[in-house]
């Protein structure tokens, strides 16, 4: 992940608009009816492992799209999109659908209507970091057609309190730990909407369940809290699946490894705070994102809640 790239590019006639969807989503024969004056527009917000497009059309087409390498979600804001992927039936999207349209490997043929959409674009590297297990496996079981509207509500609400998060001129968005954090939440919430994990079996907790699980990963936590940290990484640096790190953290501290971390990067802001000179040293604002913190208003709960004041209030002691 990094800081946000912004382009806006648009065109007026059939092979401008060609040439952009041919640049942008491996778009290759086309063909073009125009409504009126032929316009398309995308405005990108480019993460680096994370990619959302802001799309616009005025004119029906039907074109073949080349396989992209990495996984791409529609959310349709208005107008209608016939799909035939490779191996599959033929589908066809409406307003406020959100599903994925093309598998990293899978081509597919399309014929839209489309006025307006939202199309968001994962690397693979990013949704390894938020699943157990080959990805492969994981996206083979991922929705073919469009999400139940209670599952498509959270996903939605994610992409867009990522993109607000680290938008234009936002602190945060400098941070490699808030970018980070962002990019993990938007796969996680990914893969929590397009796939369906079968329930645990009652009694099932896996043997390395133990303390000296939880001793390796406090330990591990408390000496790297400045890196960009998810669960993977953590279960990986105990020597257990992410699955038996959060049974021995309920078991053991009746926590999660991820509410430790977070409570770890508190109190190396509130040392920097106690530190930092009150008028012409770092702010908050500066401090908390340094630590991955973007949202000063939770920030101040979780703090207040540690440590019985505000984060100001300390920096001013």
């Amino acid at each position: 992940m990094h800081v946000p790239v912004y382009t806006e590019e648009t065109a007026t006639d059939a092979e401008g608009a060609h040439a952009l969807l041919a640049s942008a989503y491996g778009v290759g024969r086309m063909r073009f009816e125009p409504s009126g004056d032929l316009i398309f527009g995308r405005r990108r917000q480019d993460l680096g492992e994370v990619r959302v497009d802001e799309v616009q059309y005025s004119f029906l087409s039907e074109y073949d799209m080349d396989p992209l390498g990495y996984v791409l979600i529609v959310r349709m804001r208005d107008g209608e999109m016939d799909l035939l992927r490779e191996h599959g039936p033929r589908r066809s999207f409406g307003a406020g659908d959100v599903f994925v349209c093309a598998q990293p490997d899978e081509g597919y043929h399309a014929i839209t209507r489309t006025r307006s959409a939202q199309a968001v674009g994962l690397d693979l590297t990013l949704l390894e970091q938020a699943c157990e297990g080959p990805v492969a496996d994981v996206l083979r079981r991922f929705e073919r057609g469009a999400l139940r509207p209670e599952l498509a509500r959270p996903w939605r609400r994610t992409v867009d309190y990522v993109t607000d998060m680290v938008g234009a001129g936002a602190d945060a968005a400098a941070s490699p730990l808030v970018l980070g954090a962002a990019g993990r939440m938007l796969a996680a919430s990914t893969i929590a909407a397009f796939t369906v994990e079968p329930d645990p079996v009652a009694g099932d907790e896996p043997a390395g369940s133990t303390q000296a699980t939880v001793r390796r990963a406090v330990a591990f936590l408390e000496a790297n809290p400045d890196l960009d940290l998810g669960i993977v990484e953590i279960a990986r640096a105990a020597h257990v699946s992410v699955r038996t790190l959060q049974l021995a953290f309920r078991r053991h501290l009746d926590t999660t490894p991820m509410t430790y971390l977070r409570r770890v990067r508190l109190d190396r802001i509130r040392a920097e705070l106690l530190l930092a000179d009150p008028v012409g040293g770092p702010t908050v604002t500066q401090i908390a994102a340094r630590w991955g913190f973007s949202d000063l208003g939770r920030l101040s709960s979780h703090y207040r809640r540690m440590y019985g004041e505000s984060p100001s209030a300390t920096l001013r002691r």
